[in-house]
């Protein structure tokens, strides 16, 4: 299995989310909403990050590729219950979170082809910091008291830094690695490539797709989701992570070049 390439220094991040790589002590926390979490991580890897207008780096589909007529759905904009948040204030560069949510609204249902009638999103406010080189938007949609979705995003230009979900599961029990994935991983790196184009992941022609490894996801409270790391690297030098589920193949996160390539770790 592939070594996750991130371990060292420590990180205060917002998570939903704790991806961890089996077999290695390095965690990766990706999506939103606990705030003030410490992790160990170290980037080893540097590619310059540009900060383009929010309205390019949407994730685009390919023609006739997702159902036309997106409508904004009447959902709820609300706050997350939580402390850190609750004493972090946007500035007048920051876009409010109502414009923040509709960006996020929209990736959702991009990507997940997920309804928000009737929904509340949960946002969050985070100031540039230590660990963070820019101010960001945290969200998190809860459907149902179940299924948790999420997603970050640039403040200012409203860039997508990440987006996913969490489905808790009843197994206690932290799951192994997949040997026969291992060891031929083919099938999620196929299948990452044609998502990938899809949503434009990279923003550029896709230029090499890697498994990079298996993990597990929780929220903190119990049930582990076994996932499939895959790498996706664009022509314009821009890398992305998509994780999916060992259960059922469904894409469950995919991390954005900021996600990796932004001062988030010092």
């Amino acid at each position: 299995m592939k070594a996750n390439r991130w371990e060292g220094n420590s990180l205060k991040k917002t998570i939903l989310t704790a991806v961890v790589t089996i077999g290695t002590t390095a965690i990766l926390f990706q999506g939103v909403t606990l705030a003030g979490t410490e992790a160990v991580l170290k980037k080893t890897n540097t590619i310059p990050t540009s900060y383009a207008n929010f309205t390019d780096s949407l994730p685009q589909a390919a023609p006739n590729s997702l159902p036309e007529g997106y409508t904004k759905a009447n959902y709820t904009v609300g706050a997350i219950n939580n402390e850190w948040y609750r004493n972090q204030m946007p500035t007048s560069k920051d876009m409010t979170k109502e414009d923040a949510s509709e960006i996020g609204a929209r990736a959702l249902w991009e990507i997940f082809d997920l309804n928000l009638e009737g929904q509340v999103i949960e946002m969050g406010y985070q100031q540039p910091s230590e660990g963070y080189s820019r101010s960001v938007w945290t969200a998190e949609v809860l459907i149902n008291n179940e299924k948790s979705y999420y997603f970050s995003l640039d403040s200012v230009t409203g860039e997508l830094i990440s987006i996913g979900l969490f489905i808790p599961l009843d197994e206690k029990v932290l799951p192994a690695v997949d040997v026969a994935i291992d060891k031929n991983p083919q099938e999620y790196v196929a299948l990452a490539k044609k998502l990938a184009e899809k949503y434009n992941v990279v923003h550029s022609t896709v230029k090499s797709v890697a498994y990079d490894g298996q993990g597990y996801a929780t929220n903190g409270q119990g049930g582990y989701a076994p996932m499939i790391h895959v790498e996706i690297t664009g022509e314009n030098g821009e890398v992305a992570m998509m994780d999916f589920s060992r259960y059922d193949k469904a894409l469950v996160h995919i991390g954005f070049n900021r996600e990796f390539n932004d001062k988030f770790v010092k």
